[in-house]
């Protein structure tokens, strides 16, 4: 309570809230404690600022942090509200980047597979193990199979992708239904990754995905998928 509005310095309204019917709550602070509100929704939104200029995983961890720091603010509801506006329109910004990633992975790891599926064709390899830069999208790794087994029938192909940051590794394989010597796909899959600490599933029409917790020996596991189709397939 004060004797003079003057008294107040700053106002700040933080929340207006209904506890019964007909009954409102306000909530309000004044003086240094508004001051104080103020000052944290300027921090906020300076950060908010800031993360506009980041992207991919730093920026959806950043949004996370500011979401976060929003909700428990006790800053002036009207300032919360725009600012919570704001963090919308950088989650819609790291929606559409996640989106043309995706397309721009699927498109890389598909060029990689059918470049190293007709390679290992024109080598007479009866069979492909290749690694696509694409980090952990799965999406992009599963069309890179499909699509060279649609280019080159026949040919069992195997796509290893990681990521540096986590030292994670998804994995998908592909073998046709009559590839040579009853060669299936979980039989070649399953053991290839056991470097990676990996675990598999699937088999259905031929397919089959990993992951992996250990991406650093991704060269290893690539190997041992080579020795394994090399004995099966010759």
């Amino acid at each position: 309570h004060i004797s003079n509005t003057r008294d107040a310095t700053a106002f700040a309204l933080i929340s207006e809230e209904g506890i019964a019917k007909g009954v409102r709550r306000i909530t309000a602070v004044t003086a240094e404690c508004a001051s104080q509100a103020m000052k944290l929704a300027s921090s906020i939104e300076t950060d908010i600022n800031e993360a506009s200029k980041l992207d991919g995983a730093t920026l959806e961890k950043k949004i996370g942090s500011i979401k976060n720091t929003l909700d428990a603010a006790a800053i002036p509801a009207a300032r919360k509200a725009d600012l919570k506006g704001n963090v919308s329109k950088l989650e819609d910004q790291l929606r559409e980047a996640k989106k043309k990633m995706g397309k721009e992975n699927i498109q890389k790891a598909v060029k990689t597979a059918i470049d190293a599926a007709e390679a290992a064709v024109s080598e007479g390899k009866p069979f492909c193990v290749i690694h696509a830069d694409v980090g952990l999208d799965t999406t992009a790794v599963r069309e890179a199979v499909v699509k060279a087994m649609d280019r080159f029938k026949g040919l069992p192909i195997m796509v290893f992708s990681t990521d540096e940051a986590s030292n994670k590794a998804v994995i998908y394989a592909g073998v046709p239904p009559d590839a040579p010597n009853g060669f299936k796909v979980l039989d070649w899959l399953t053991p290839s990754i056991a470097p990676l600490k990996g675990k598999g599933g699937g088999g259905k029409n031929g397919l089959a995905q990993g992951q992996g917790s250990d991406g650093s020996r991704v060269k290893e596991a690539m190997e041992l998928a080579t020795q394994i189709a090399s004995m099966k397939l010759g």
